[in-house]
Formats: C-alpha cells, sequence, structure tokens
C-alpha cells in the first residue's frame, strides 16, 4: 500500500477514537495503554481493517447510486424537445 492512507481521521476524531481505544483496553483487559501504543494500534487497525471497511462501504453504496443516477437520467430524458 502506498504511502497515502486510504482513511484519515481528522486530529480531533483522532484523539476521540484513542481516548475510546484506551478505555477499551482498560475496561476489557485490565491493561492501560499509553498514548504512543495506543496510537501505533488505532494505525494496525486502520491499516488492516480500513480497506475492507471501505470496500464494504463501496459495495454497499452502488445500489443506492445506480438507481439514484437512473433516476436523474429518465429525469433529463423527459425535458428534451422533439
Amino acid at each position: 500500500m502506498s504511502k497515502d492512507k486510504l482513511i484519515t481521521l481528522s486530529d480531533e476524531a483522532e484523539e476521540i477514537v484513542l481516548d475510546k481505544l484506551r478505555d477499551y483496553m482498560s475496561a476489557e483487559f485490565d491493561v492501560d495503554i499509553g498514548n504512543l501504543p495506543a496510537k501505533f494500534l488505532l494505525d494496525f487497525i486502520i491499516e488492516t481493517i480500513g480497506p475492507h471497511l471501505y470496500t464494504q462501504v463501496i459495495d454497499d453504496i452502488e445500489p443506492w447510486l445506480y438507481d439514484r443516477f437512473t433516476a436523474v437520467l429518465e429525469d433529463m430524458h423527459s425535458f428534451k424537445k422533439d
């Protein structure tokens, strides 16, 4: 994979996710992880799971987009002058 990340988070969103990840690790595994390990874990999760989630979103939205664009094209044809 290239150095460009497929999925990026804003600084604010990343901080929220990191807080939730640290809370989860503490609650579920009784492990307190610091900021750097949490960041590495988040990066790993995004790199390994992110592409699959991204592809799933594309697959899920494709039928809706097809129906929507088909309706737009049909609407455009109704404006044609004979």
